[in-house]
């Protein structure tokens, strides 16, 4: 009987994103006979639950991994990650997430891991902050990924930018796109049900990278031309509050249902004549692949792999990001037009690959683990 590897995948949070949902699928459906799987993450979050109720999976707390940078916590959280890599043996490290790919490959160097992996969920360099920051950023990753065995990304945009930025080494990189249980979403594809009402979509958490005070701006600009287009929100995060107040503000709080978190991304979609995405920077949003595998026109932002998926004019609209007026446009367009709207539907289900399916990025992420000599 082979012998189980130990893998331990780190990631900073277990809050409800694409990311996250994507580490956690990975570890519910690799061949747990090949390995024994571990989860080194912070304390709560809403997907802690489901983690904690995987099949095989041990989760361990660091208490001390939170997102922001805090120079005691950090050091505390690599020690705490390398003394647990080496009591439990571990063989192949995998990270996720900018901060926790930094610590947690430190870690693993420090254990004397042979095998270290990463996957960017997008580049931190994008992060709309100061020079200083940026620069701080480019930096670490660069010289992070000298120990790193491979660098997986989940779009060409991200390829592209790590070859300019990090390493020039294209060997180094492999790209492996996120991957959906498109059972989840077959039954439930086509067409919303038909009434009076045209439903948007805004799935994403409220935080800065996903602007949601660009889509309160969007619903303000749709709703003065057209009164019979209802917004559904299933997200939730610390702008939150902002965005509720701002649309009281501008009094176009009765056209959006705010959901808060929701597990049944699948039904929220069927409901939807189309998804909007106000994103300021991506990787490869999990949602855009969810919404083609459902059948959905997209209307997105210029951003990361985005326009890899979304092709304009075919199964969606992309506009440059932070350009309100010109998504509130695109909304409208395709609100007055059903023949369109029903064509950006075929083409939603057409544009979705076999790449994108789950048990394709399991099979490829475990097939790099092998060649690397991770069995």
């Amino acid at each position: 009987m082979t012998r189980q590897v130990r893998l331990a995948h780190i990631i900073t949070g277990l809050e409800l994103g694409g990311a996250q949902k994507t580490t956690l699928s990975l570890l519910s459906h690799i061949d747990k006979g090949l390995y024994d799987t571990f989860l080194f993450t912070s304390a709560g979050g809403y997907l802690a639950p489901g983690a904690a109720l995987t099949p095989g999976l041990k989760v361990i707390v660091i208490d001390s991994l939170t997102r922001d940078v805090n120079f005691l916590k950090d050091i505390r959280s690599f020690f705490k990650i390398a003394y647990y890599l080496r009591r439990y043996k571990i063989s192949i490290v995998h990270t996720h997430s900018s901060k926790a790919g930094i610590i947690g490959r430190w870690a693993a160097r420090l254990a004397g891991v042979r095998l270290i992996f990463h996957t960017v969920h997008g580049w931190p360099f994008y992060i709309e902050s100061g020079l200083f920051i940026r620069f701080a950023y480019r930096a670490l990753e660069r010289i992070t990924s000298l120990i790193t065995t491979n660098l997986i990304v989940v779009s060409d945009a991200d390829l592209r930018a790590g070859l300019r930025y990090i390493d020039n080494n294209r060997e180094k990189y492999v790209k492996i796109s996120y991957g959906i249980d498109t059972g989840n979403f077959a039954a439930k594809k086509g067409p919303a049900e038909r009434d009076d009402i045209i439903r948007v979509g805004f799935i994403a958490c409220f935080k800065p990278q996903k602007a949601p005070m660009d889509f309160i701006k969007v619903v303000k600009l749709v709703t003065n031309k057209n009164k019979a287009i209802e917004f559904i929100s299933a997200g939730d995060g610390i702008l939150r509050p902002i965005a509720l107040e701002q649309a009281l503000r501008f009094g176009i709080d009765s056209y959006i249902k705010f959901l808060g978190w929701q597990d049944d991304i699948p039904s929220i979609l069927s409901r939807l004549d189309m998804l909007l995405l106000t994103s300021h920077w991506e990787g490869m949003p999990v949602t855009v692949l969810e919404a083609l595998a459902a059948g959905k026109p997209i209307i997105a932002t210029k951003v990361g792999g985005i326009p890899e998926v979304v092709i304009n004019d075919f199964n969606g609209f992309v506009e440059e990001k932070g350009d309100c007026r010109a998504l509130a446009r695109d909304i409208l367009i395709l609100a007055s037009d059903s023949k369109k709207r029903e064509a950006f539907s075929r083409n939603a289900a057409y544009s979705f690959k076999r790449e994108y399916e789950l048990v394709y990025m399991v099979n490829r992420i475990q097939g790099l683990y092998a060649r690397a000599g991770g069995l």
